[in-house]
């Protein structure tokens, strides 16, 4: 595996956490966040703001698988679909994260981003409020 060009980089916050049910495997959670990216190497000048609600199941040590999609859109009017995978867990007073996200768009300026694949990395304080987002296309 090797990581592309870094496409966007940007700050987070979350919006909401629901707790939707828990037992022995976990708790499991719906949570959604935004995040404001500037766009860099292959999505210069594509600066703009996720949106993206993932459903997590957060196991007893605090670690958690994660499966969600969102809404990407461009300061110039474009939007994309984000489908994402990811793992996260505190470590050292921090949460981090990792993800795989792929797109989908109709908008003819984002079309290189339908066949892309992403990795997606989150490192943020403990309880997700505020985190540093980093995009790279995945080669």
């Amino acid at each position: 595996m090797v990581l592309g060009d870094k496409l966007w980089e940007g700050k987070g916050k979350s919006m909401s956490t629901v707790v939707k049910g828990a037992n022995a495997d976990g708790v499991t959670l719906e949570a959604t966040w935004s995040a404001q990216l500037r766009g860099m190497g292959r999505a210069k000048g594509l600066d703009g703001q996720v949106t993206f609600t993932g459903n997590i199941l957060m196991g007893p040590t605090g670690s958690g698988n994660s499966i969600g999609q969102g809404i990407m859109n461009t300061m110039t009017g474009d939007m994309a679909v984000v489908k994402g995978y990811g793992y996260g867990y505190v470590e050292g007073g921090k949460s981090k994260s990792v993800g795989i996200w792929n797109f989908m768009t109709m908008s003819q300026k984002l079309t290189w981003m339908n066949s892309a694949v992403a990795i997606v990395t989150l490192e943020g304080d403990p309880q997700w409020m505020e985190f540093d987002i980093v995009v790279h296309e995945w080669k």
